[in-house]
C-alpha cells in the first residue's frame, strides 16, 4: 500500500511511480492528438471485438521484443491492461485447484496472490546469488513464475547459465515457465542478458511485458507473448472480461513507439536511473553504512537489508513522519512470519536533488526507531 498523496511528501522513495518531471507529456500529447485525426479515428472508434491495434502489435514486435531478443508473429501477442491483467489471464487459463505453482521467495506479492486465488498449492521457491535457485521444490511445480531480468525485489540479474539450466529443467520435466520481464535490464553500458523467452526453442516460456516502468504506470499497457494456441484462448478470455483494452490508447501508444518517442524516453530514463541510483548508494554508504544494498544497472530501486533485529514496518512509520516514504520488505516474502529487516527504495519517483537529504532523514528515523524488537502490526 502506498499513500495516494505520495507526491506531497518531500522524499518519496517509492517503486512503480514516476517523477512527474520525466513524464513525456509533449510526445504523448502529439500522439494522442494524431490518434484523434479523422483517418485515425475510423481505425479505433469501432468495436475491435477481441482484436488489437495492428500498429501497436507491429511496434511491440519490432521495438520492444526485438530489443529483448524475442521474435514473435502477430498471432503470438496479446495486448493487456498492464502486466497485472496478463498474469491474471494466464492464471485463469492455466491454474486450477490441483495445479502447483512455484513463485520466487521473496517475490512479487500480487503475482503470488493471483496464483493463490486459483490454487492452494503455491510453492515458495528460494533464491541464491543467481536468482531463482535450482532447488528440489521445483520438481513439484507445474508452472514457475519468475523475474530473471531484474528479480523482484532483489534486482538480481539471472546469468545466462542459470537461464539455460532452467529451460533444460522445464524441457526435461514438461513444465512451463512464466517470465515477468517487468523492468529494463540494460544500463548505460554493456549488453543485456537475453530474455528467457529468447532462448526458448520448445514453447516452454510464457512471456509478460509492460510499458508501465517506462511510458507511465497509469496508462496500463502490457502484453503476453506465447504459443498461438495459448494466445487464442487468452484472447477469448479477455473478450469475456472487457473485449479489448481501449483502442484509442492502443493507437496513441503505437504512434508513441513508431515516432521514436519511446526510444528517446528510454535514453533519458537510463541516464536518470543511473545518476539517481549512484546517489542513493553513496548516501546509504555515508548515512547507513551497516545496511546491505542490492541494485543493478537499469534498475529503478534498491533492495536493503538492515541489521538483524531491525523492523522496517516501524521504520516506515517513523520515516513517514520525517517526510520519507519507503516500502517495508516483509510483503515480498511468503509465510506467516516474514523477516522484517528488509525494505525496498525506489528512486524513479524522487527528484535527484532530494536524494541525499532524503537518505539522511531516513537514517535519522532509523536512529529514532533503533533496534527495538517491538513490531508494528
Amino acid at each position: 500500500m502506498k499513500p495516494r498523496d505520495w507526491q506531497r511528501y518531500p522524499y518519496p522513495f517509492l517503486y512503480g511511480q514516476i517523477d512527474p518531471s520525466m513524464l513525456p507529456i509533449p510526445g504523448w500529447r502529439e500522439c494522442s492528438l494524431q490518434a484523434l485525426s479523422g483517418s485515425e479515428v475510423r481505425g479505433w472508434a469501432g468495436d475491435l471485438i477481441d482484436g488489437d491495434d495492428a500498429l501497436l502489435i507491429e511496434q511491440i514486435q519490432t521495438r520492444l521484443l526485438a530489443r529483448r531478443g524475442v521474435f514473435a508473429s502477430a498471432d503470438e501477442i496479446l495486448v493487456t491492461v498492464g502486466a497485472q491483467q496478463a498474469l491474471f489471464l494466464i492464471a485463469t487459463l492455466l491454474v486450477g485447484p490441483a495445479t502447483t505453482v512455484g513463485v520466487e521467495d521473496p517475490g512479487y506479492p500480487d503475482a503470488r496472490n493471483i496464483m493463490a486465488a486459483r490454487t492452494p498449492s503455491v510453492v515458495a521457491l528460494p533464491l541464491d546469488a543467481s536468482g531463482l535457485a535450482l532447488s528440489p521444490g521445483l520438481d513439484a511445480c507445474d508452472y514457475v513464475l519468475l523475474t530473471p531480468s531484474h528479480q523482484c525485489p532483489t534486482n538480481t540479474t539471472m546469468p545466462l547459465g542459470r537461464r539455460e539450466a532452467l529451460l533444460a529443467w522445464a524441457q526435461a520435466r514438461d513444465r512451463v515457465l512464466i517470465e515477468d520481464d517487468y523492468e529494463l535490464e540494460i544500463g548505460l553500458e554493456g549488453r543485456a542478458q537475453p530474455a528467457l523467452k529468447s532462448l526458448d526453442r520448445s514453447g516452454r516460456v510464457v512471456y509478460v511485458g509492460s510499458l508501465s516502468k517506462t511510458l507511465a504506470p497509469g496508462i496500463r499497457m502490457g502484453y503476453i507473448v506465447a504459443h498461438r494456441d495459448l494466445i487464442r484462448e487468452a484472447r477469448a478470455m479477455r473478450r469475456l472480461m472487457l473485449r479489448h483494452p481501449p483502442a484509442n490508447n492502443q493507437r496513441s501508444a503505437a504512434l508513441f513507439l513508431a515516432m521514436g518517442y519511446h526510444d528517446a524516453l528510454l535514453r533519458r530514463l537510463r541516464q536518470a536511473c543511473a545518476e539517481r541510483g549512484a546517489l542513493v548508494v553513496a548516501a546509504l554508504e555515508r548515512h547507513l553504512p551497516d545496511v546491505a544494498v542490492s541494485t543493478a544497472p537499469g534498475a529503478s530501486s534498491c533492495w536493503l537489508r538492515f541489521p538483524d533485529g531491525a523492523d522496517t514496518r516501524a521504520l516506515a512509520v517513523a520515516a513517514e513522519r520525517a517526510g520519507v516514504l519507503i516500502e517495508p520488505g516483509d510483503v515480498f516474502f511468503a509465510g506467516d512470519r516474514p523477516p522484517r529487516q528488509y525494505a525496498r527504495l525506489g528512486f524513479a519517483s524522487i527528484a535527484t536533488d532530494r536524494i541525499a537529504a532524503g537518505i539522511a532523514a531516513l537514517a535519522g528515523a532509523f536512529r529514532e526507531v533503533g533496534m527495538s524488537s517491538v513490531r508494528v502490526p
